[in-house]
C-alpha cells in the first residue's frame, strides 16, 4: 500500500483501507471536476500526516483540481484520530460483515497499542514520583502486566463498537486470521463471505496435529506444623496469600475470611467447618488437626478494596479463622502472637473474632480493630462468656454469637456485648467411611429467639438474626394462632 501522498505521510490506520479503483474511482474524478472539492483533505495539527482523504488527493490530481487542506487541532489525541478515520470511511463505504471484521481487528490493534503506551507512560510517570520508596517500583512493576491485559480487552470491546462488527464476527474473524490467514484478503475484497472462511478456518484447526502434552511443573512443598509439632507438607500457593472474598448468607456481615489457622478439637457434633473439611481432603492434608499455615500471615496486606466496594463497610471485615478456633486451648501461644502481630501491622481491616474459649481473650493484648466474639450453644457456656467479656475493653465491637441456638439460654447481663447474633443449626454430613452421618438440621423454638432479642435490645444491643432461622430445614416454626 502507498505509505505517502506527495509531502504527506499517509496514517497507517488510513492505509487500512484499500483505496477505489476503475470506475469507481472514474466516478469520482468527473464529481470533483464538475462539482469542485466539497470534503477537504484531513492533516494532523503539524500537517505531516494525511488522516482522511487519500482517494480525494488522488482524484484532484487526476483531474486538475486545486487541493484544499484542513488541519486537526493539536488536542487531538491519537485514539481520537483513530475513530475520525473510522467514522469517515465507514460512512462512506457500504462494507460487508466480514469486511466489518476484519477492519474490527485492524482498530483492535491499534486502539490497543495506543492504550498500552499510555498505561506504560503513567507506570513511569508513577515510578518516577515514587523514586526512593521501598514500595513504589514494585507496585507498579507489580501491576503493568495486569493494567496491559485490562487495555486489550478494552480495546477489543472498543473496535466492534466503533466500526459495527457484532463480537460474533470479530471472533471469527480472529479465527480465521489465525488458521487460515491466507483467507484474509479474500473476505476483506468481498469475494468470500465471512461464514465460509470461519467454516475452513475451524477445518483446519482440527487437523493440525495434537501438541504433545506439557508435563504439570512439581508444585514447592512447604513444611507445615500442627498443633502438637507433627510435620505436614503443603504445596505452595503459586500467588501472594490473599483474603478468600466470601459471598452469600452464612457470614454477610464480612466479605472476607482469613484462616492462617485451620482444625478445631472442640468436637461439635453440627460443625459446617469439619463437614468442609472432609468433603475437601486435597484442601486440608492434616485433615481437621489444627495447623498453622505461615504462608498466609501476608494476605492481609496483599488483599486490596475493589475501588467500587470502598464504601461498603463490609468489605473493610474479614472473618479470622473461619474454619478453626484461633483461641482454643490447645492452639500455642507463638501462633496467636504471629496473628495478632499481623492484625496489628494492618490496622485498616477490622478483624472479627470468635471462639468457644473466650477467657483466653482476657490474657492477650486484643488488636483495636478487632470485633471480639464468642460462641454459645448451650447454657453451660453462659457464664464464662460473661466472666470473659466483663474484662474486656479497649476493641472495636465485642459480640456474641449464638449459633446453633440448640436450647433456651439465660443470660444474667448482656450489657457487656455490641451484637448478638442469633441462628439455627444447619444441616451437614459428618464423618467418613463407616463414621459418615447425617446430622439434621434444628430450628429452635420462636420463643427461644423472642426472649433473647427482648433482652438484647433492653441491654442496648443490637441484633442479627440469621437467615437460617427461616429459611433452613426445618425453619423455626413462627406463631400461627388464631382467637377461639
Amino acid at each position: 500500500m502507498e505509505n505517502a501522498l506527495g509531502p504527506y505521510q499517509i496514517h497507517p490506520f488510513a492505509d487500512v483501507f484499500p483505496l477505489i479503483q476503475g470506475d469507481e474511482f472514474e466516478d469520482l474524478v468527473r464529481d470533483i471536476k464538475t462539482h469542485g472539492l466539497h470534503d477537504p483533505i484531513l492533516l494532523n495539527h503539524d500537517r505531516t500526516v494525511l488522516v482522511d482523504g487519500r482517494n480525494r488527493y488522488l482524484a484532484c490530481e487526476a483531474s486538475g483540481i486545486p487541493l484544499r487542506f484542513e488541519t486537526l487541532s493539536e488536542d487531538y489525541t491519537e485514539s481520537m484520530i483513530l475513530d475520525l478515520i473510522v467514522s469517515k470511511n465507514v460512512a462512506r463505504r457500504q462494507l460487508t460483515a466480514g469486511q466489518k471484521a476484519f477492519l474490527a481487528l485492524e482498530y483492535e490493534k491499534a486502539f490497543s497499542e495506543q492504550a498500552k503506551e499510555r498505561q506504560r507512560e503513567v507506570a513511569r510517570q508513577v515510578a518516577d514520583q515514587l523514586n526512593g520508596q521501598v514500595t513504589g517500583s514494585t507496585f507498579v512493576a507489580d501491576r503493568r502486566q495486569t493494567s496491559e491485559q485490562a487495555a486489550e480487552q478494552k480495546s477489543s470491546a472498543k473496535a466492534g463498537r466503533t466500526v459495527g462488527a457484532s463480537p460474533r464476527a470479530v471472533q471469527r474473524a480472529k479465527a480465521v486470521a489465525t488458521f487460515a490467514p491466507d483467507l484474509v484478503d479474500k473476505v476483506r475484497s468481498g469475494e468470500m463471505a465471512l461464514d465460509q472462511a470461519e467454516k475452513q478456518a475451524r477445518q483446519r484447526m482440527r487437523a493440525l496435529p495434537e501438541a504433545p502434552p506439557t508435563e504439570k511443573p512439581s508444585p514447592v512443598m512447604l513444611t507445615l506444623r500442627t498443633h502438637n509439632g507433627q510435620e505436614v507438607q503443603y504445596p505452595k500457593p503459586e500467588g501472594k496469600p490473599t483474603f478468600n472474598n466470601t459471598d452469600g448468607e452464612g457470614i454477610s456481615w464480612a466479605r472476607w475470611s482469613w484462616n492462617p489457622i485451620t482444625g478445631c478439637l472442640h468436637g461439635c457434633s453440627y460443625c459446617y467447618a469439619r463437614e468442609i473439611t472432609f468433603r475437601f481432603p486435597q484442601v486440608n492434608p492434616a485433615g481437621f488437626t489444627p495447623l498453622f499455615h505461615h504462608e498466609r500471615l501476608s494476605a492481609p496486606a496483599n488483599t486490596r478494596i475493589p475501588e467500587i466496594h470502598r464504601d461498603d463497610p463490609t468489605w473493610h471485615r474479614v472473618f479470622v479463622c473461619s474454619m478453626a478456633d484461633l483461641y482454643g486451648r490447645w492452639v500455642p501461644d507463638e501462633w496467636i502472637l504471629e496473628v495478632h502481630s499481623v492484625m496489628a501491622a494492618n490496622p485498616l481491616w477490622e478483624y472479627l473474632l470468635l471462639t468457644k474459649f473466650p477467657a483466653r481473650y482476657t490474657k492477650l493484648d486484643l488488636p483495636p480493630s478487632a470485633w471480639v466474639g464468642t460462641s454459645i450453644d448451650e447454657q453451660k457456656r453462659v457464664r464464662i462468656a460473661e466472666d470473659a467479656f466483663r474484662e474486656i475493653d479497649g476493641v472495636k465491637v465485642k459480640w456474641l454469637s449464638i449459633e446453633p441456638l440448640r436450647e433456651p439460654l439465660v443470660f444474667n447481663d448482656l450489657s457487656m456485648f455490641d451484637w448478638v447474633v442469633i441462628g439455627a443449626q444447619t444441616e451437614t454430613n459428618q464423618g467418613v467411611g463407616a463414621d459418615y452421618k447425617l446430622v439434621p438440621a434444628f430450628a429452635p423454638d420462636f420463643e427461644w429467639v423472642v426472649d433473647l432479642v427482648t433482652q438484647a435490645r433492653e441491654s442496648g444491643c443490637r441484633v442479627h438474626l440469621k437467615p437460617n432461622l427461616v429459611n433452613g430445614k426445618p425453619g423455626m416454626k413462627l406463631p400461627d394462632e388464631y382467637p377461639v
